[in-house]
């Protein structure tokens, strides 16, 4: 089996850092962004399988940078993305259905374990 690379865009540090060690006991590679502008930087340099992103980030915010990704190509027309937000409106369930996005998940309605869970099953059917 292929080592899945994931990439978790998260500005509370706390956060990103749970959720990649729990990625990582999963047997993923897993890289790491504080921001949209970094995760952006990242993902088109690395390709990963996944990406993991927070919507509400400053100054690009989780959106922008899935939408810059989006843009780049092949492969970011198709890479799987996450986004985690704490906001449940249909305002950004709008802008987030444009985006093509594997899933949106609100923060307070789902668990890190439930994150990890969604994140097997979606690589799972990619294979």
């Amino acid at each position: 089996m292929t080592e899945h690379k994931i990439l978790v865009v998260e500005d509370s540090e706390p956060l990103r850092k749970v959720l990649a060690e729990m990625l990582r006991n999963e047997k993923f590679t897993v890289l790491e962004a504080n921001g949209g502008g970094e995760g952006a930087k990242i993902a088109l340099d690395q390709k990963p399988d996944m990406i993991i992103t927070d919507i509400v980030m400053f100054p690009v915010d989780g959106l922008e940078m899935a939408k810059q990704i989006r843009q780049s190509g092949e492969w970011g027309e198709k890479v799987n993305i996450i986004a985690l937000t704490n906001q449940n409106s249909n305002e950004e369930e709008g802008r987030l259905n444009d985006l093509n996005l594997t899933a949106y998940l609100v923060k307070a309605e789902t668990g890190l374990n439930d994150v990890v869970t969604r994140v097997k099953e979606v690589l799972k059917k990619k294979k």
